[in-house]
Protein backbone atom coordinates (compact mmCIF):
# COMPACT_ATOMS: atom_id res chain seq x y z
CA UNK A 1 0.00 0.00 0.00
CA UNK A 2 2.42 2.94 0.87
CA UNK A 3 4.91 1.84 -1.88
CA UNK A 4 1.86 3.85 -4.06
CA UNK A 5 2.31 7.05 -1.66
CA UNK A 6 3.37 10.45 -3.32
CA UNK A 7 6.84 11.97 -2.87
CA UNK A 8 6.18 14.55 -0.40
CA UNK A 9 8.09 17.76 -0.81
CA UNK A 10 10.04 18.61 1.86
CA UNK A 11 9.94 22.41 3.30
CA UNK A 12 12.58 24.60 2.33
CA UNK A 13 13.17 25.53 6.25
CA UNK A 14 13.76 21.94 6.45
CA UNK A 15 15.79 21.43 4.00
CA UNK A 16 18.33 23.87 5.08
CA UNK A 17 18.49 22.79 9.03
CA UNK A 18 19.45 19.58 7.33
CA UNK A 19 21.65 20.63 5.29
CA UNK A 20 23.79 22.89 8.12
CA UNK A 21 23.63 20.29 10.39
CA UNK A 22 24.96 17.63 7.65
CA UNK A 23 28.19 20.43 6.97
CA UNK A 24 31.44 19.02 8.77
CA UNK A 25 32.78 22.23 9.33
CA UNK A 26 33.12 24.14 12.96
CA UNK A 27 32.83 27.69 11.25
CA UNK A 28 29.10 27.94 9.85
CA UNK A 29 26.28 30.36 10.59
CA UNK A 30 23.24 28.88 10.52
CA UNK A 31 20.14 31.63 9.43
CA UNK A 32 17.79 29.04 8.29
CA UNK A 33 16.02 29.28 11.62
CA UNK A 34 12.24 30.54 11.82
CA UNK A 35 12.29 31.53 15.32
CA UNK A 36 13.28 34.65 17.46
CA UNK A 37 16.80 33.94 19.39
CA UNK A 38 19.23 35.97 21.08
CA UNK A 39 22.89 36.92 20.50
CA UNK A 40 24.05 33.70 21.92
CA UNK A 41 21.55 31.73 19.69
CA UNK A 42 18.87 31.12 22.23
CA UNK A 43 14.80 31.19 22.33
CA UNK A 44 14.68 32.28 25.81
CA UNK A 45 11.36 32.06 27.90
CA UNK A 46 9.93 35.78 28.76
CA UNK A 47 9.47 36.45 32.35
CA UNK A 48 6.05 37.35 31.93
CA UNK A 49 5.20 34.15 30.67
CA UNK A 50 7.00 32.30 33.58
CA UNK A 51 4.90 34.25 36.11
CA UNK A 52 1.93 33.48 34.17
CA UNK A 53 2.68 29.97 34.08
CA UNK A 54 3.71 29.84 37.60
CA UNK A 55 0.06 31.33 38.50
CA UNK A 56 -1.72 28.62 36.18
CA UNK A 57 0.15 26.44 38.28
CA UNK A 58 -1.61 27.88 41.18
CA UNK A 59 -5.28 28.31 40.29
CA UNK A 60 -5.85 25.93 37.44
CA UNK A 61 -8.90 23.80 38.88
CA UNK A 62 -9.28 21.60 35.51
CA UNK A 63 -7.81 19.61 32.49
CA UNK A 64 -11.16 19.39 30.72
CA UNK A 65 -11.93 19.82 27.19
CA UNK A 66 -12.39 23.60 26.04
CA UNK A 67 -15.65 24.12 23.71
CA UNK A 68 -15.22 23.39 20.28
CA UNK A 69 -13.89 26.64 19.31
CA UNK A 70 -11.55 27.46 22.55
CA UNK A 71 -11.94 29.78 25.45
CA UNK A 72 -14.40 32.36 24.81
CA UNK A 73 -12.74 34.58 27.20
CA UNK A 74 -9.17 33.85 25.65
CA UNK A 75 -10.99 35.20 22.21
CA UNK A 76 -12.96 37.96 23.87
CA UNK A 77 -9.73 39.41 25.49
CA UNK A 78 -7.55 38.74 22.21
CA UNK A 79 -10.34 40.12 19.57
CA UNK A 80 -10.89 43.29 21.98
CA UNK A 81 -6.89 43.52 22.14
CA UNK A 82 -5.95 43.35 18.29
CA UNK A 83 -8.88 44.74 16.88
CA UNK A 84 -10.43 47.16 19.26
CA UNK A 85 -13.55 49.05 19.22
CA UNK A 86 -14.00 47.24 15.79
CA UNK A 87 -14.52 43.84 17.49
CA UNK A 88 -18.12 43.94 18.31
CA UNK A 89 -20.60 41.14 18.13
CA UNK A 90 -20.41 40.65 14.30
CA UNK A 91 -17.47 38.09 14.66
CA UNK A 92 -16.95 34.56 14.45
CA UNK A 93 -14.13 33.73 17.00
CA UNK A 94 -12.01 30.47 17.36
CA UNK A 95 -9.15 29.31 18.99
CA UNK A 96 -6.41 27.39 17.23
CA UNK A 97 -3.61 26.02 17.70
CA UNK A 98 -0.91 28.08 16.29
CA UNK A 99 -1.81 30.24 13.06
CA UNK A 100 -1.01 27.50 10.41
CA UNK A 101 -4.70 26.12 11.97
CA UNK A 102 -6.10 29.49 11.68
CA UNK A 103 -4.95 29.65 8.17
CA UNK A 104 -5.81 25.87 7.24
CA UNK A 105 -9.58 26.28 8.81
CA UNK A 106 -10.07 28.93 6.85
CA UNK A 107 -8.98 27.62 3.76
CA UNK A 108 -11.59 24.26 4.39
CA UNK A 109 -14.31 26.82 5.15
CA UNK A 110 -13.32 28.70 1.86
CA UNK A 111 -12.83 25.31 -0.23
CA UNK A 112 -16.14 24.54 0.34
CA UNK A 113 -18.34 27.12 -0.40
CA UNK A 114 -21.02 26.37 -3.07
CA UNK A 115 -18.85 28.95 -5.30
CA UNK A 116 -15.11 28.37 -3.99
CA UNK A 117 -13.52 31.90 -4.23
CA UNK A 118 -9.80 32.40 -5.70
CA UNK A 119 -7.53 32.83 -2.73
CA UNK A 120 -5.08 35.65 -4.10
CA UNK A 121 -1.41 35.58 -2.67
CA UNK A 122 1.46 37.65 -2.40
CA UNK A 123 4.53 36.24 -4.21
CA UNK A 124 6.66 35.76 -2.50
CA UNK A 125 5.27 34.94 0.38
CA UNK A 126 5.23 32.95 3.64
CA UNK A 127 6.19 29.27 2.50
CA UNK A 128 3.46 27.65 4.08
CA UNK A 129 0.43 29.21 2.72
CA UNK A 130 0.12 27.11 -0.66
CA UNK A 131 0.80 23.81 1.30
CA UNK A 132 -2.01 24.76 3.56
CA UNK A 133 -4.38 26.26 0.48
CA UNK A 134 -3.59 23.08 -1.42
CA UNK A 135 -4.16 20.56 1.28
CA UNK A 136 -7.54 21.79 1.50
CA UNK A 137 -8.29 22.36 -2.11
CA UNK A 138 -8.36 26.32 -1.99
CA UNK A 139 -7.89 27.70 -5.17
CA UNK A 140 -5.59 30.42 -5.48
CA UNK A 141 -3.11 32.37 -7.51
CA UNK A 142 0.19 34.11 -6.95
CA UNK A 143 0.64 37.86 -7.45
CA UNK A 144 3.79 39.73 -7.79
CA UNK A 145 4.85 41.36 -4.33
CA UNK A 146 8.76 41.80 -4.31
CA UNK A 147 11.58 41.75 -6.11
CA UNK A 148 14.50 40.24 -4.75
CA UNK A 149 17.64 41.19 -6.69
CA UNK A 150 16.31 44.54 -6.54
CA UNK A 151 15.24 44.47 -3.86
CA UNK A 152 12.25 46.28 -3.71
CA UNK A 153 8.46 45.75 -3.70
CA UNK A 154 6.53 45.10 -7.11
CA UNK A 155 3.30 46.96 -6.15
CA UNK A 156 1.85 48.51 -9.09
CA UNK A 157 2.29 45.09 -10.65
CA UNK A 158 0.67 43.50 -7.65
CA UNK A 159 -2.45 45.85 -7.75
CA UNK A 160 -2.52 45.19 -11.82
CA UNK A 161 -2.94 41.66 -11.51
CA UNK A 162 -5.35 41.98 -8.83
CA UNK A 163 -7.54 43.40 -11.44
CA UNK A 164 -8.62 39.50 -12.60
CA UNK A 165 -9.65 39.11 -9.45
CA UNK A 166 -14.05 38.64 -9.42
CA UNK A 167 -15.56 39.56 -6.38
CA UNK A 168 -16.27 37.18 -3.80
CA UNK A 169 -12.61 36.28 -4.31
CA UNK A 170 -10.04 36.70 -1.01
CA UNK A 171 -6.45 38.62 -0.99
CA UNK A 172 -4.76 37.17 1.60
CA UNK A 173 -2.19 39.08 3.01
CA UNK A 174 0.38 39.44 5.82
CA UNK A 175 0.64 42.07 8.71
CA UNK A 176 3.42 43.61 9.50
CA UNK A 177 6.89 42.28 9.30
CA UNK A 178 6.37 40.27 5.76
CA UNK A 179 8.00 36.89 5.79
CA UNK A 180 10.04 36.23 3.78
CA UNK A 181 11.14 39.75 2.54
CA UNK A 182 11.00 42.29 5.99
CA UNK A 183 9.36 44.80 3.06
CA UNK A 184 5.80 46.28 4.09
CA UNK A 185 3.58 48.64 2.27
CA UNK A 186 3.57 51.53 2.72
CA UNK A 187 0.67 53.64 4.77
CA UNK A 188 -0.36 55.22 1.24
CA UNK A 189 0.51 51.93 -0.74
CA UNK A 190 -2.38 49.91 1.93
CA UNK A 191 -4.83 52.49 1.63
CA UNK A 192 -4.53 52.18 -1.76
CA UNK A 193 -4.72 48.47 -1.47
CA UNK A 194 -8.14 48.60 0.21
CA UNK A 195 -9.58 50.93 -2.20
CA UNK A 196 -9.22 48.56 -4.98
CA UNK A 197 -10.20 45.35 -2.44
CA UNK A 198 -12.86 47.32 -2.24
CA UNK A 199 -13.74 48.59 -5.42
CA UNK A 200 -13.57 45.08 -6.52
CA UNK A 201 -15.76 43.25 -3.87
CA UNK A 202 -12.45 41.30 -2.74
CA UNK A 203 -12.73 40.28 0.82
CA UNK A 204 -9.68 41.18 3.30
CA UNK A 205 -7.70 38.63 5.06
CA UNK A 206 -4.69 39.51 6.99
CA UNK A 207 -2.50 37.17 9.01
CA UNK A 208 -0.74 38.81 12.06
CA UNK A 209 2.13 36.58 13.14
CA UNK A 210 4.73 39.65 14.32
CA UNK A 211 2.46 41.68 16.19
CA UNK A 212 5.42 44.16 18.46
CA UNK A 213 8.04 43.51 16.11
CA UNK A 214 7.86 46.24 13.60
CA UNK A 215 6.90 49.22 15.72
CA UNK A 216 5.29 48.41 18.82
CA UNK A 217 2.39 45.79 19.46
CA UNK A 218 -0.50 48.63 19.44
CA UNK A 219 1.10 50.26 16.24
CA UNK A 220 1.39 46.89 14.52
CA UNK A 221 -2.46 46.04 14.80
CA UNK A 222 -3.59 49.31 12.89
CA UNK A 223 -3.61 47.22 9.48
CA UNK A 224 -6.13 45.28 11.00
CA UNK A 225 -8.21 47.80 12.43
CA UNK A 226 -8.49 49.49 9.72
CA UNK A 227 -9.77 46.47 7.42
CA UNK A 228 -12.19 45.74 10.62
CA UNK A 229 -13.48 48.88 10.26
CA UNK A 230 -13.76 49.42 6.72
CA UNK A 231 -15.03 45.89 5.37
CA UNK A 232 -18.19 43.97 6.39
CA UNK A 233 -16.79 40.85 5.67
CA UNK A 234 -13.08 40.00 6.53
CA UNK A 235 -10.66 37.31 8.21
CA UNK A 236 -8.12 38.01 10.91
CA UNK A 237 -5.67 35.23 11.46
CA UNK A 238 -3.33 35.33 14.56
CA UNK A 239 -0.60 33.51 16.24
CA UNK A 240 0.96 34.44 19.15
CA UNK A 241 4.18 32.39 18.77
CA UNK A 242 6.82 34.96 18.79
CA UNK A 243 4.94 37.95 20.53
CA UNK A 244 4.74 35.96 23.31
CA UNK A 245 7.96 33.74 22.64
CA UNK A 246 5.62 30.74 23.02
CA UNK A 247 6.26 28.59 19.62
CA UNK A 248 5.80 24.83 20.98
CA UNK A 249 2.68 25.67 23.11
CA UNK A 250 0.24 26.88 20.20
CA UNK A 251 -1.71 29.87 20.82
CA UNK A 252 -3.37 31.82 17.63
CA UNK A 253 -6.69 32.69 16.65
CA UNK A 254 -9.21 32.59 13.81
CA UNK A 255 -11.71 35.95 13.37
CA UNK A 256 -14.37 36.17 10.81
CA UNK A 257 -16.46 38.94 10.43
CA UNK A 258 -19.78 38.15 8.75
CA UNK A 259 -23.08 40.21 8.00
CA UNK A 260 -25.52 39.48 10.89
CA UNK A 261 -27.45 37.12 8.40
CA UNK A 262 -24.46 34.87 7.99
CA UNK A 263 -23.23 34.69 12.06
CA UNK A 264 -24.88 31.56 12.97
CA UNK A 265 -24.43 29.52 9.86
CA UNK A 266 -20.30 30.50 9.85
CA UNK A 267 -20.32 29.78 13.34
CA UNK A 268 -21.56 25.95 12.60
CA UNK A 269 -19.11 25.75 9.78
CA UNK A 270 -16.06 26.71 12.03
CA UNK A 271 -17.15 24.60 14.83
CA UNK A 272 -17.53 20.95 12.29
CA UNK A 273 -14.25 22.17 10.43
CA UNK A 274 -12.35 22.45 13.84
CA UNK A 275 -14.22 19.02 14.86
CA UNK A 276 -13.23 17.37 12.17
CA UNK A 277 -9.47 18.55 12.47
CA UNK A 278 -7.91 19.68 15.09
CA UNK A 279 -11.05 18.78 17.27
CA UNK A 280 -10.03 20.63 20.39
CA UNK A 281 -7.32 23.27 20.97
CA UNK A 282 -4.55 23.04 23.05
CA UNK A 283 -5.30 25.38 26.14
CA UNK A 284 -1.50 26.23 27.90
CA UNK A 285 -0.56 29.02 25.98
CA UNK A 286 -3.69 30.63 25.31
CA UNK A 287 -4.13 30.45 28.99
CA UNK A 288 -0.65 31.98 29.37
CA UNK A 289 -1.86 34.97 27.03
CA UNK A 290 -5.48 35.37 28.99
CA UNK A 291 -3.67 35.87 31.88
CA UNK A 292 -1.09 38.35 31.17
CA UNK A 293 -3.59 40.26 29.07
CA UNK A 294 -5.74 40.19 32.20
CA UNK A 295 -3.30 41.61 34.74
CA UNK A 296 -1.74 44.68 34.35
CA UNK A 297 1.45 44.54 35.84
CA UNK A 298 2.13 40.99 34.00
CA UNK A 299 1.09 42.91 30.81
CA UNK A 300 3.53 45.51 30.94
CA UNK A 301 5.96 43.62 31.94
CA UNK A 302 5.45 41.62 28.86
CA UNK A 303 5.22 44.69 26.35
CA UNK A 304 8.97 45.60 27.73
CA UNK A 305 10.08 42.23 26.90
CA UNK A 306 8.60 42.42 23.54
CA UNK A 307 9.67 45.56 23.05
CA UNK A 308 13.70 43.99 24.17
CA UNK A 309 13.32 41.85 21.38
CA UNK A 310 12.10 44.10 18.45
CA UNK A 311 14.97 47.11 19.57
CA UNK A 312 17.58 43.76 19.25
CA UNK A 313 16.48 42.63 15.81
CA UNK A 314 16.58 46.43 14.29
CA UNK A 315 20.29 47.01 15.91
CA UNK A 316 21.01 44.07 13.61
CA UNK A 317 19.77 45.65 10.80
CA UNK A 318 21.45 48.81 11.44
CA UNK A 319 24.86 47.19 12.02
CA UNK A 320 24.54 45.27 9.03
CA UNK A 321 24.21 48.67 6.89
CA UNK A 322 26.96 50.12 9.38
CA UNK A 323 29.21 47.58 8.53
CA UNK A 324 29.22 47.40 5.47
CA UNK A 325 29.15 51.25 5.16
CA UNK A 326 32.76 50.68 6.94
CA UNK A 327 33.91 47.87 5.28
CA UNK A 328 33.15 48.15 1.72
CA UNK A 329 31.98 52.05 1.34
CA UNK A 330 29.08 50.77 -0.78
CA UNK A 331 25.54 49.98 0.40
CA UNK A 332 24.30 47.42 -1.61
CA UNK A 333 22.41 45.56 1.86
CA UNK A 334 21.13 49.12 3.09
CA UNK A 335 17.46 47.71 2.24
CA UNK A 336 18.13 45.93 4.88
CA UNK A 337 18.04 49.02 7.55
CA UNK A 338 14.50 49.97 6.05
CA UNK A 339 12.77 46.84 6.44
CA UNK A 340 11.26 45.31 9.20
CA UNK A 341 10.82 42.01 11.66
CA UNK A 342 12.90 38.98 11.65
CA UNK A 343 13.30 37.85 8.12
CA UNK A 344 14.69 39.71 4.75
CA UNK A 345 15.91 38.13 1.31
CA UNK A 346 19.25 38.15 0.48
CA UNK A 347 19.66 39.77 -3.47
CA UNK A 348 21.39 36.78 -4.28
CA UNK A 349 21.19 34.37 -7.65
CA UNK A 350 21.04 30.64 -6.86
CA UNK A 351 24.40 30.04 -8.05
CA UNK A 352 25.49 33.23 -5.35
CA UNK A 353 23.71 31.32 -2.24
CA UNK A 354 25.24 28.07 -3.16
CA UNK A 355 28.47 29.93 -3.14
CA UNK A 356 27.58 31.58 0.03
CA UNK A 357 27.28 28.17 1.89
CA UNK A 358 30.27 26.40 0.08
CA UNK A 359 32.57 29.03 0.21
CA UNK A 360 31.96 31.02 3.35
CA UNK A 361 29.69 28.57 5.46
CA UNK A 362 26.54 30.71 5.44
CA UNK A 363 23.14 28.73 5.50
CA UNK A 364 19.90 30.20 4.56
CA UNK A 365 16.70 29.04 3.29
CA UNK A 366 16.28 28.45 -0.60
CA UNK A 367 15.19 31.77 -2.08
CA UNK A 368 17.85 33.34 0.00
CA UNK A 369 15.76 33.60 3.54
CA UNK A 370 17.71 34.97 6.56
CA UNK A 371 16.82 35.37 9.86
CA UNK A 372 18.65 38.52 11.45
CA UNK A 373 17.58 37.23 14.87
CA UNK A 374 20.04 35.13 14.59
CA UNK A 375 22.63 37.08 14.31
CA UNK A 376 25.26 37.88 17.10
CA UNK A 377 27.51 41.13 16.72
CA UNK A 378 30.30 39.22 16.00
CA UNK A 379 28.42 37.33 13.23
CA UNK A 380 27.71 40.14 10.98
CA UNK A 381 31.14 41.35 9.52
CA UNK A 382 30.90 37.31 9.06
CA UNK A 383 28.02 38.05 6.73
CA UNK A 384 28.67 40.79 5.57
CA UNK A 385 31.67 40.19 3.76
CA UNK A 386 30.76 37.22 2.89
CA UNK A 387 27.68 38.64 0.94
CA UNK A 388 29.42 41.73 -0.42
CA UNK A 389 32.72 39.73 -2.08
CA UNK A 390 29.74 36.82 -4.06
CA UNK A 391 28.14 40.20 -5.08
CA UNK A 392 31.40 41.71 -6.80
CA UNK A 393 32.66 38.47 -8.25
CA UNK A 394 31.85 38.95 -11.99
CA UNK A 395 31.57 35.29 -12.55
CA UNK A 396 29.09 34.90 -9.62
Amino acid sequence: MFEKADDYPVDPIMIGADLFAQDPRRDKLNLTVGIYQDEHGRTPVLEAVKLAEQRLIETQASKSYLALTGDADYCRLLGHEILGDAYNAGWVAAQTSGGAVALRVMADLLAQLPEPPTVWLQAPTYGNYVPILTAAGARHKALPYYETLRSELTFEQMMDGLQAARPGDVFLMQGVCHNPTGADMSQDQFAALLDRLEALGVVPWIDLAYLGFAQDFEADCLMARRIAERFDECIVCITLSKSFGIYRDRAGALFIKTRASDQERITRAVTAIVRSGASHAPDHGPSVVRTILQDAELKALWLRELEQMRQRVARMRERIVVTEQEMFGTDRLAYLGRQVGMFSLLPLSVAQEAALTRDHGIHVVQGGRINVARLGDEDVRWLVEAVCRILSDPSG
